[in-house]
């Protein structure tokens, strides 16, 4: 397993934030997957642009004390998969065996365009839904992308998106996404 000093996720009380070797990120709040295991959905805490997840055993305090690290591909056909950044056990990153993972750490936002992740414009936050189910807040005001994760499970590696948060690469091509209806989530 990753070491204790390099890979703990601390969480705030409030579950808004979290650090991460060093990196703030704004949380989602700590979920629970089917099979026991700690889930957290983050963004970047400076500069919102990657959604990652983080998944680890549940924390006995207010850590994860390791896990993985993952960032999300949506896909143009509302499917989207998490891509590994750090995997759960020490080794080489398969998809670059020359960083290391204090490396990919201390940079998220590289490590995330360099594996393909997809950047989003205007994103502020990632709330998170135990039954699976995630927001992606725009900013204050705005269409937002809900997704789904497969099977509901939290812990999944695939999902289903829909929405308008624009990916970086995909503005030209606003009117394509502006076709599908967005999702209304309603308190209840």
């Amino acid at each position: 397993m990753m070491s204790a000093a390099l890979h703990p996720l601390e969480l705030d009380s409030d579950g808004r934030h979290a650090r991460l070797a060093g990196v703030t990120y704004l949380a989602g709040g700590l979920l629970r997957a089917r099979d026991g295991r700690g889930v957290v959905h983050l963004t970047e805490a400076e500069r919102p642009r990657h959604v990652y997840k983080f998944i680890g055993p549940l924390p006995d305090s207010g850590a994860l004390q390791h896990g993985a690290l993952y960032v999300a591909r949506f896909g143009d056909n509302g499917h989207g998969h998490w891509l590994p950044l750090v995997p759960a056990r020490q080794g080489f990153l398969l998809w670059d065996p020359q960083l290391r993972v204090g490396e990919v750490l201390g940079d998220p936002a590289a490590a995330a365009r360099r594996v393909g992740a997809t950047p989003l414009d205007g994103l502020f936050s990632v709330q998170s839904r135990a039954d699976g189910g995630q927001l992606l807040l725009c900013g204050h005001a705005g269409p937002a992308r809900v997704w789904r994760e497969a099977m509901g499970d939290v812990a999944s590696l695939t999902f289903g998106w829909q929405g308008g948060l624009l990916p970086a690469d995909e503005r030209a091509s606003a009117l394509h996404l502006r076709a599908r209806p967005a999702l209304r989530l309603t308190a209840g």
